[in-house]
């Protein structure tokens, strides 16, 4: 029954016209016999049409003023039709067997399917990187258990994930006062409320490091961490109060369980104290939650659980000026010395991504 299933490719488009045609292409490359693709482009200034208008033929076009990524998300999915979709950013490049994996996993129970991305630069090479970084493939009831004792579940970015139809009408149709410019922060925080989040341990779409992306670092903005800590806390309010509507409890202290969260939190506390958004913080108390943090299982191999502590506390407590060198080894992996590559690869702190098929 899964060779029935229509998979819709929804892309959202402003002013990418230098990767958008390769992110087209990429959609109608994928091996299945229903697939739909459907560009947004929300009133790109460049030549952004141009480059789209030859697949005029064999996609949908919409054409739009500028009114950001998720309404550009929204309207795509309202004129999509299939069972199964994926929000594509344009930068980024689906591989053909996508589909093919996702109906060998297919679950009713599903709610999301989430893959590996490997990690590509602007010219399309990869880099050697691969994210998430999964030590063992996550289990739904793992990453239920998680999400709800520590706030997060290992989760790709937002191409690296298809949803159910009736999933995303669920959450784009949930009222909140939660408000992001990227529909990915809906999605992934509410995906494990309406169902199973499926892992499938494998690269399935190259996620582009350019410099313009909004989640990837390829030089240290100081000031962003500020941002994605509030942004982190406000996304966690959004799952609980979905969350407290089909009746799922949250453990009130879960964020600051999470590992991930204490690394933006130390990052922006150590980096810009000044505008670090939680007012009264401390090296030691960050320090203290990630200690006591460590004892819960979230996803980290013992490896990378010691290597995190060791790195919070270099970062927290480090000398000032080397400090932000600490940060930019974690968030900036193109400025990890040499040693420090191999003995993350050689500890299996960081897997490398496989050789493309």
């Amino acid at each position: 029954m899964t060779n029935d299933l229509v998979l819709s490719v929804v892309i959202p488009n402003h002013n990418y016209a230098a990767y958008v045609g390769t992110a087209v292409k990429s959609a109608l490359d994928i091996r299945w016999p229903k697939v739909e693709v459907i560009v947004v482009d929300d009133g790109s200034t460049d030549n952004s049409l141009e480059v789209i208008k030859p697949y005029a033929d064999r996609i949908t076009i919409i054409s739009q003023a500028n009114a950001g990524q998720m309404p550009s998300c929204v309207n795509g999915f309202r004129r999509c039709t299939g069972d199964v979709v994926i929000f594509l950013d344009s930068d980024d490049v689906l591989h053909p067997d996508v589909m093919t994996e996702i109906a060998a996993v297919w679950s009713d129970a599903a709610s999301k399917f989430q893959f590996q991305m490997r990690v590509i630069d602007a010219k399309g090479n990869p880099t050697g990187s691969i994210l998430p970084q999964y030590y063992s493939r996550p289990t739904p009831q793992e990453i239920r258990t998680w999400v709800t004792t520590t706030g997060l579940y290992p989760t790709p970015p937002g191409s690296g994930s298809a949803y159910p139809r009736s999933v995303v009408e669920r959450i784009f149709d949930f009222e909140s006062e939660f408000v992001d410019r990227a529909p990915d922060s809906y999605l992934i925080a509410a995906a494990p409320v309406y169902g199973d989040v499926v892992t499938i341990p494998k690269p399935l779409v190259d996620y582009r490091v350019h410099g313009l992306n909004h989640g990837a670092h390829l030089q240290l903005d100081d000031s962003r961490f500020a941002r994605e800590v509030d942004l982190t806390r406000r996304r966690h309010k959004f799952f609980t109060e979905v969350a407290s509507s089909v009746g799922m409890k949250v453990d009130a202290n879960a964020l600051n369980r999470n590992l991930l969260f204490l690394c933006l939190r130390a990052a922006s506390y150590s980096l810009r104290p000044d505008i670090h958004p939680i007012a009264g913080d401390s090296a030691p108390q960050i320090a203290s939650a990630t200690f006591r943090a460590l004892m819960f299982p979230q996803g980290f191999s013992q490896a990378q659980r010691i290597s995190l502590f060791l790195w919070m506390i270099l970062a927290l407590f480090g000398p000032r000026g080397f400090r932000r060198s600490v940060v930019s080894w974690r968030y900036v992996p193109t400025a990890r010395p040499q040693w420090m590559r191999r003995a993350l690869s050689l500890l299996r702190v960081v897997k490398k991504a496989p050789a493309a098929a």
